[in-house]
């Protein structure tokens, strides 16, 4: 396997671990006398009460320390012996990759410090480094700092929500503004379709104006009487593959069933924007409000990146036709860092080209390059830095593209300050209360170690995408090189569609059978079920891989079951011929379990273990 600069300390890797170590002692050092400094720099009179109190409470046995130790050793051991083996070029399983060394060590040492960016008052260095990595976000998206502004958030879910709260609000302004006696001025003239359905950048400037006026207040109670009375925010677009917290979403907001539609898939499982766009015409001419639509840039189970300059060139053909128009949030948890594959390191995005990607091998589609150059239009997005920006947990992200936005959502706390009013405070515009400074610490220092530009993340998700693009080739139709019969039963594994970027879908079953197309849930289930049992049993040679099920396919109920594959290392040859190997038997393994007409199949010819090939 071949990582990404690992001679430079990009990850932890056995040539860093001098300087891990040393590097951690510095980090317990300072704190150590930090901590001393902040005991000593007390009178004396004040602080021996408080040690005698400490002494008091903490006192117990002698061996007090060695339970410590104890302790420590026995979590230490069983993580070493348990945790899930993410380093292993066989873990294909989730979105869960490397930490850079800096963004571990960056963690470790503000964790010490238990800082929380609710407030600068408790967190003064975090507080600046999360307003750093905001103008990290901003930039990566294609906003302007100076009017965007992003947060970080404990992940995507909290996020997304954030973002469709704010929508909801945004939604509703315009009808309130016009049902108020001392603004009904400021939106004179509007039919009822379009104060439903106003475009986002008029009611921000509408808050604007209310705000300057001192009413903001009273005309946000007013809008949510009204949402109440309505029993209604409008209706919400998604895709089939949305994420599943996109459900909980829908119902945190009180949205109903007929509140939620969600829109067909191409064969490569991004939205159908033709059908799209007939739902959101039909709901725009029979003057229903829509909350907001929403696109997929890297879907959870596909990968799949959404024609969203399409679904951008909708809203302003709707804009033209009916002056009415609807919020558009980006869910690019996933995907969002990738469009540092085209990034300079000024920040612009280099055009399209049709070649491999700065010695990644990566070659990625245009329609894929266009949705991430219209990724600046779109009114927020949610971007993960805990998946592909290679940091830790908590660490997710929302990026929008007017800041104005926030203030629909901002509450002043009674106990705490907001900082020096130069700066949007963190704590009053965001969903959630409590947030880790630590992590903040962490992205912050894997951005500057990494560096968000094509020759940084983009040169490590490309390769990462090469990665999931190789596999495809040797799955693919036009690639196999002939069915596996290592339990007489011959079986097939083939990739079900060109990745997008790092995830990958295999569909399993009987090689040239009718069975496959009618039984492929059954087969997919029963090969997902023997790799994990496998890698139970033998967690550290073993591979690991995750199901997906995928809608629109010629089965029965119109879904399949089938192998996950996410991809976020780079493989050389020689993991991707192990990884092969593992899949086919695996697969071999669950098609003779059942056999190609439904009934069990005995094995004629077992090898000895997957350990043959390791």
């Amino acid at each position: 396997m071949r990582h990404t600069r690992s001679g430079g300390g990009l990850f932890p890797h056995p040539e860093n671990r001098e300087l891990f170590t040393r590097l951690l002692r510095q980090v317990v050092d300072d704190y150590y006398r930090w901590h001393a400094r902040c005991a000593e720099a007390a009178a004396p009179a004040l602080i021996a009460p408080a040690d005698e109190a400490v002494a008091r409470h903490t006192a117990g046995p002698a061996g007090d320390m060695d339970a410590v130790e104890g302790l420590v050793r026995e979590l230490s051991e069983r993580l070493a012996h348990r945790a899930t083996p993410v380093p292993s070029p066989l873990y294909l399983a989730h979105m869960t990759p490397d930490i850079p060394v800096a963004a571990s060590l960056a963690y470790l040492c503000a964790m010490l410090y238990n800082p929380n960016n609710v407030t600068p008052e408790t967190a003064p260095v975090t507080t600046e480094l999360e307003h750093e990595v905001s103008e990290d976000l901003c930039r990566l998206i294609g906003y302007q700092p100076g009017t965007g502004w992003a947060h970080l958030s404990s992940g995507g879910s909290s996020a997304n929500f954030e973002a469709m709260w704010i929508a909801r609000n945004l939604r509703s302004v315009p009808a309130a503004a016009a049902a108020h006696p001392a603004t009904a001025d400021l939106v004179s003239g509007r039919s009822a379709l379009v104060l439903a359905n106003m475009p986002v950048p008029q009611v921000l400037d509408l808050v604007e104006a209310l705000s300057a006026r001192g009413l903001l207040p009273e005309v946000a109670r007013l809008a949510a009487e009204q949402r109440r009375e309505a029993n209604t925010s409008g209706t919400l677009l998604l895709a089939r593959n949305a994420h599943y917290t996109w459900d909980r979403c829908a119902d945190l907001l009180g949205l109903g069933p007929a509140d939620v539609e969600k829109t067909e898939l191409t064969p490569t499982h991004r939205v159908d924007v033709s059908a799209l766009g007939r739902r959101v015409r039909a709901l725009l001419a029979n003057g229903r409000p829509i909350l907001a639509v929403v696109a997929m840039c890297g879907s959870s189970g596909e990968g799949a990146v959404d024609d969203l300059d399409a679904i951008l060139r909708l809203r302003a053909d709707c804009e033209r036709r009916f002056g009415a128009s609807f919020y558009v949030h980006v869910d690019a948890a996933f995907g969002g860092y990738c469009r540092s594959l085209w990034l300079r390191p000024d920040g612009t995005m280099a055009p399209f080209e049709d070649r491999p990607l700065h010695g990644s091998g990566a070659r990625m589609k245009p329609e894929v390059h266009a949705a991430f150059q219209a990724l600046p239009l779109a009114d927020s997005v949610t971007v993960d830095p805990h998946k592909s920006g290679h940091s830790p947990y908590p660490g997710g992200s929302l990026v929008f593209r007017d800041r104005r936005a926030v203030s629909l959502v901002a509450r002043e706390s009674m106990y705490f300050g907001q900082g020096d009013g130069s700066r949007i405070p963190f704590g009053p515009h965001t969903l959630e209360g409590g947030r880790p400074g630590a992590a903040a610490a962490a992205v912050w220092a894997a951005h500057r170690q990494i560096g968000l530009h094509s020759q940084g993340y983009g040169r490590l998700l490309g390769g990462c995408v090469a990665t999931a693009q190789s596999l495809h080739k040797r799955f693919s139709v036009a690639g196999r090189t002939g069915p596996t019969a290592t339990y007489g039963v011959d079986s097939e594994v083939i990739s079900c569609f060109a990745p997008d970027l790092n995830i990958l879908n295999l569909s399993v079953g009987p090689q040239e059978s009718e069975s496959r197309r009618v039984g492929g849930g059954a087969f997919g289930r029963l090969a997902l079920d023997s790799i994990v049992a496998e890698a139970a049993d033998e967690p550290l040679t073993s591979l690991y891989v995750s199901g997906n099920s995928l809608t629109g396919r010629p089965l029965p109920g119109g879904m399949e079951r089938v192998l996950r594959l996410c991809t976020m290392k780079e493989l050389g040859p020689a993991a991707l011929d192990v990884v092969e190997r593992q899949l086919r038997a695996a697969v071999s393994r669950s098609v003779a379990k059942v056999g190609t007409d439904g009934v069990a199949a005995r094995p004629v010819s077992v090898p000895a273990s997957a350990k043959e090939w390791k």
